[in-house]
């Protein structure tokens, strides 16, 4: 039986010819119009419908793209051996073998299987070595040890076929560090920086010359829109945002040194009053980032994003799901994340960085705040409601520019925004909300009243 939703849908393609197969309605999918109508129900996140919407037509085993719909959709509704098979079959098509590829890679990420997502990733990598989501995908991919000399190959290879990409180059620079070629990796790394400005490097100042350190860094919070914030602020002419999101030098990388950090980032001669910027969202919450940053940057300017703790808790949980192999039903992990931090002491609570799976542990602002203000003064750190950002775009783009010194006059281009849970979200039982509202309201109420809500 369809849905409401799909018998509209159904009206509204008036050109598709209706079937009767054994009582019920089937689809002829010779047309693209049904599969341009499922990928748009799925773009809008009504992966349910679009579903239901493809099984319920005519099938066509010769039509390779509706096999690539389908593993899609099965992997965001959380069918992931179902998901697999059709993928596998997409791939078995010479036009889809790199779709196919990248997809089957994210559907072993979602299942926790790191060094099969990360062979499936390159697959894909090595059709299109500039394809940015297979490289983004693989940077989060815990795969293991023994895969990293074949990794730092491939990118070698990328990176010959492709020596204009930087992110590329940026990525074996990365890896390099991984496997310890430290020198290698911040000569590749400062060559990296640089790229995107050729033939007009001439603006640049020597590779050589000092330390280059970012004017801006976004340190919170992770789902908050981050990855949002830092792609728009990159389509300012008077601003370098690192195009690797999330270097976590502050938290991960610091015993490698300032001149591995520095190599990430271009020195641009004074009179061009260009602004460089990164956003590692981790550094928020970790005791010891407020401290390193300080020692290294004082002046740096500071942004933070403040989502409502409730909803950026069952954010981060999807996130682990789609992407760490995390099981379980949302509200059962949140409720035993929250029996378990009800139990710890306040001392304990207030003094620890990440606690597994650090959903409803990252959506406690008050601490994190008090030791960035600690150490940094009011002028320095700019905390913005991230519910404000997306409803007012624009206006925050103009206040965020002007905190970091440029024109906030700037025409913004349009405004998307970056990595959206592709799902929404399941409802919680009204126990566990009511719960977790009384604990954000004393681990997070006063931090929120710290942000700016409104222009």
């Amino acid at each position: 039986m369809l849905t409401l939703n799909l018998q509209l849908i159904l009206r509204t393609l008036s050109s598709i010819k209706i079937l009767q197969l054994n009582g019920l309605f089937k689809l002829d999918l010779n047309s693209n119009i049904v599969l341009n109508e499922v990928q748009r129900l799925r773009d809008k996140r009504y992966a349910a419908d679009a579903l239901k919407l493809l099984l319920n037509s005519a099938w066509p085993y010769s039509e390779p793209r509706a096999w690539l719909l389908r593993g899609t959709l099965e992997h965001q509704l959380g069918k992931y051996n179902d998901a697999i098979l059709s993928l596998s079959l997409a791939s078995a098509y010479n036009e889809l073998h790199f779709s196919a590829a990248y997809h089957l890679g994210e559907v072993h990420r979602s299942l926790g299987q790191f060094d099969q997502a990360a062979a499936w990733f390159l697959a894909a990598l090595h059709i299109d070595p500039t394809h940015r989501y297979s490289h983004n995908s693989l940077q989060f991919t815990r795969f293991s040890i023994d895969l990293l000399p074949r990794v730092i190959e491939s990118y070698r290879e990328f990176v010959n076929s492709a020596p204009s990409f930087v992110l590329a180059a940026q990525l074996l620079a990365h890896y390099l560090l991984k496997n310890g070629q430290i020198e290698e990796a911040i000569s590749i790394n400062r060559h990296a920086s640089r790229l995107s400005f050729e033939p007009a490097s001439i603006s640049l100042s020597p590779i050589n010359s000092s330390l280059s350190l970012p004017n801006f860094i976004i340190i919170g919070v992770p789902k908050g829109g981050t990855s949002s914030l830092l792609g728009w602020l990159a389509t300012h002419p008077k601003l370098w945002c690192h195009p690797r999101k999330e270097l976590h030098f502050f938290d991960g990388d610091w015993p490698h040194g300032a001149a591995w950090y520095s190599s990430h980032f271009p020195l641009f001669d004074s009179h061009l009053d260009i602004r460089c910027g990164e956003a590692t969202p981790n550094y928020f919450q970790l005791p010891a980032c407020p401290r390193r940053i300080k020692e290294l940057i004082p002046s740096v300017r500071l942004i933070i994003l403040l989502r409502d703790p409730l909803q950026r808790a069952l954010s981060w949980l999807y996130h682990l799901q789609r992407f760490e192999g995390l099981v379980g039903n949302p509200s059962e992990l949140l409720e035993n994340e929250l029996d378990g931090l009800e139990s710890l002491e306040t001392s304990i609570l207030t003094s620890s960085g990440f606690r597994w799976p650090n959903a409803i542990h990252g959506s406690c602002y008050n601490v994190p705040l008090r030791r960035w203000l600690n150490l940094f003064p009011p002028e320095q750190l700019l905390v913005l409601r991230s519910e404000l950002l997306f409803k007012s775009p624009e206006s925050s783009l103009m206040h965020v520019a002007d905190f970091i010194g440029v024109d906030k006059n700037w025409n913004w281009a349009e405004l998307n925004p970056f990595n959206v849970n592709p799902l929404p979200y399941s409802q919680l039982p009204d126990h566990l909300i009511e719960r977790m509202n009384v604990f954000f309201e004393i681990h997070s109420g006063w931090a929120i009243n710290q942000a700016i809500s409104a222009f």
